[in-house]
This record gives C-alpha cells, structure tokens and sequence, in this order.
C-alpha cells in the first residue's frame, strides 16, 4: 500500500462535487448534464484516490514483478522497452507474450519517456504506469455517457446509468491495473460509441473510427474481436432499412473492412506463419492446478446453492476456502463487485457493505436480463439498430465467457474483466426501463456502496 499526502487531499476533492450539486440545487439550477458531469468528475477523482494507494503489486492480473521478472505482463513491457521490437521467438515460451503488443507497447514507449539515460528505473516508475489504465477507465466512463445520450436517454434515468458505470467497481479495480483489460475494454467503449452515431448518420468518419476502434483493440486484445457480431448485426439492419442508399454503404463496408481487418489480426497472423501458434491460442494451466475445477457441466451451470453464497467474495480451495469457486454466474456477480479479492477480513462491519453491494449487483444484473427479454419486440424509446447492437452483444459476450469458463475449467477464466462491456448494456437497460423508484434506489445503493468500499480501502488494507 503507498501512503501518500495525496490521500487527505483527494479525499477532501471527492467533497466537491457533492457540494457543487447541492449548491446548484439550492440554486435550482442542477440540470441532468450538470449532475451527470459532476459524477463523471467524482468517478475520476476516485480513480485518481484508487491508483495512490494501491501499487502495481496489488489486486493485479499477471502482471508479475518488474524487478526479476522476464514473464508476465511486466517483463512484456520491458522486452519491449528494452528491445524495441517484437518478439522474435515463440510467443508461446514466456508467460503472457501471446498478447497482442498495443498496450504494453504504449507502457513501454511510457517508461521510455520517463526514463533518465543510465539511469535504472526505480520502483516509483512503474508505479505511474498507472496513470494509464486510470485515463483508459475514465475515458469509458465519459464515451459511455455520450453513447447513452445518443441512445434517447435523458433526464434522471441519464443520470442513474452514469452513475451505475462510473462507479461500477470493475472499471475502478482495471483503473489500476497495469495488464491490457482496460484498454481493451475502452476501446470496446469507443467502437459501440461510433456505432450509435454511424446508424443516425453513416459518415464515412463515423465508420472509419469504428473499424480503428476494433482494430487497435484487437491490437490490445483479440477478446475485443466479439464486437463483430452485434455490430455487423446492426450493419446489415441499417443496410437493409436504407437499401436506396446502397452506394454509400457498401463502399463504407469496405473500407471499414479493409481498415479493421489486417489491423486487427496482424499480430496472430504473424505468430501463425512464424512459430505456427493457432490464431486463438489462449495458453492452459494444467490439470493439477490448485484451481482447476473438477465439477460436472451441469453443476457447474445450473447449481445456485445457497452455500455459494455464505461469502461474498471467489472461493480459492489454496486460500483455505472449502471449495474452488465453480459457478461461473456466480463468480461473474462477485468478481463485478471484488474481482478475485477478498476485502476486510478484519472488520466483520465493512464486510457488510461488501454483503449488500453483492445483493446489488445480483438484483441488478437479473433486472436487467429480464428487462432485455421482455423488452425485446416491444416498441419502446429504444431504436431498433440500438435494441440489436445491446441484444447481440450481451448474448455474445455471455455465450463466450460460458464457452470460455466450460473450457478453461480453472478459477481464474470466471472474471467479469472478460466481457467488461457488459457494463454498458447494463447501464443502458436500466436508463431505459428502471424508471421505477425501486430500481433507481438498488443503484444508489450500489453507487454508494462501491463509493464506500474504495474510499475505506486506502485505511483498511484487504
């Protein structure tokens, strides 16, 4: 844990945003924009208080170590740094440099500006690695709001899914780690963004950023390739609606592919014709690994015993727990709310709010299934092209974490860091249809607790 100065000082700006709102509402002048702009300034302010006291040693994702360490994330920055080009051996051979390079070439070309000639970089220059995935995290944050205006949200509803994804406490978590999840996952942010405002205008600009979007983010993250199908879904909706306009669209489909494409699967392609690596080579832990998961499919998908939730928080059998997590519903609730971590184990109080923040994102993510379903064929404030693109994604983005998880049968593969956009569909669902009291209360809920939890976590280390 770093301990800093900074802390009373981001600690007392987290304040301002909460008396300017009460200030302008006195005033009468505390508009949506406004307030939604006030969270989108609290939830970076956050962010900014997360990454100060949490180092790059702590709630990490293979990252490693810097000092000592050729794998993992951490020694892929620095080949990268230090050598100044790809990988010239089998990516296979060293933990974790299967990935695409994007990411942890901009870390690289990072500590290659901060770094002083002859000089060693110290531990304080990795640290500000962190700087990075913090503006990534924000930047999905304030792309969300935008694309959820130009999806016909407004007004209070505007306001609570803001909300709901500024605080949401994976995007807080990624804001300090240092792997590629929150790069990819902005980039996600960003292409369903482009989308939105393609369908109600099909500038050539619009699409363009699309294709760089999924490109550069299948640059960070092959994962990010799971957009294809909900947008392609919506691209040939808005192809056949617009059909008179035929020889604008399908020279923008083109190009879009002749961008997104080769950008996309350079770096697999690459490693196929060089070291015969499989296009979706995604490395396995071996069977006797203390946490592969033995239990049978159907166990594992439709077993919602109540033991399950005796914690709130993933079950690690090496970590003493009296089984490894096998749910991977379940684990997708818990790791949106903790990812695999546990928090205050010595304050039996605090782990309360951790209890009703789980109870949060359960009743949330199940109305927001539900809503989808019924929601589905109903003509509502939602666009046809946007209920496609939010339909398709999150069946998408469930069916492949449930492959993934059925395939990969360990504790790690059950991580909501896997289908991050999910956050935005959610945060959509509940701007259109949680109009409710009911439902505006869980999320305040939610926001509340999350806001809690991390504001604590600087005094009462995990």
């Amino acid at each position: 844990m770093k301990i800093d100065i900074c802390f009373v000082i981001i600690t007392y700006a987290l304040s301002i945003p909460a008396f300017t709102y009460l200030y302008l509402k006195q005033k009468n002048s505390a508009d949506n924009i406004t307030v939604c702009r006030l969270i989108l300034v609290a939830g970076i302010i956050l962010r900014i208080l997360y990454i100060c006291y949490t180092d790059i040693n702590t709630r990490q994702h293979d990252v490693e170590n810097f000092f000592g360490s050729s794998g993992g994330h951490s020694g892929y920055i620095l080949y990268l740094l230090d050598n100044k080009h790809l990988p010239d051996f089998d990516p296979r051979n060293v933990w974790q440099f299967y990935h695409p390079p994007l990411h942890h070439a901009i870390c690289a070309f990072f500590l290659f500006l901060i770094e002083k000639p002859g000089v060693m970089l110290s531990q304080n220059s990795f640290e500000l690695l962190q700087i990075l995935p913090m503006i990534y995290s924000s930047l999905f944050c304030i792309s969300a709001y935008k694309t959820l205006k130009l999806c016909g949200i407004n007004g209070r509803s505007l306001c609570f899914s803001t909300a709901f994804v500024t605080f949401h406490p994976t995007l807080i978590i990624l804001s300090g780690s240092i792997n590629n999840d929150m790069l990819s996952a902005l980039f996600c942010m960003c292409a369903l963004h482009f989308t939105v405002k393609w369908c109600s205008y099909k500038k050539w600009l619009d699409i363009g950023f699309i294709a760089i979007c999924i490109g550069f983010g299948m640059c960070t993250k092959l994962t990010v390739g799971l957009l294809a199908p909900a947008i392609g879904c919506v691209f040939l909706y808005v192809f056949i609606r617009d059909i008179k306009e035929y020889r604008k669209t399908i020279p923008q489909f083109i190009v879009f592919g002749l961008i997104c494409v080769p950008v996309g699967l350079f770096f697999p392609i690459r490693n196929h014709l060089k070291f015969g690596v499989p296009l979706n080579y995604v490395p396995k832990l071996p069977l006797d690994s203390s946490q592969h998961i033995d239990n049978t499919i159907v166990k594992r998908i439709f077993d919602f015993m109540p033991f399950q939730f005796s914690s709130p928080f993933v079950q690690w059998h090496a970590d003493g727990a009296p089984y490894n997590e096998f749910n991977p519903i379940i684990a997708l609730w818990k790791t949106s709310a903790f990812d695999e971590n546990t928090f205050f184990t010595n304050c039996i109080s605090f782990q309360a709010v951790c209890v009703i923040l789980l109870a949060t994102v359960i009743i949330l993510s199940i109305y927001s299934a539900v809503t989808l379903i019924i929601n589905i064929r109903k003509k509502g404030t939602l666009k046809t092209e946007f209920k496609i693109l939010i339909t398709v994604l999150s069946v998408t983005l469930l069916a492949n974490y449930m492959v993934f998880c059925i395939s990969y049968p360990h504790v790690c593969t059950q991580n909501m860091r896997y289908c991050v956009p999910l956050i935005f569909t959610q945060s959509a669902l509940i701007g259109l249809y949680g109009n409710n009291s009911a439902v505006r209360k869980v999320t305040a809920l939610f926001c509340g607790c999350s806001i809690f939890m991390f504001f604590a976590l600087q005094f009462y280390a995990p």
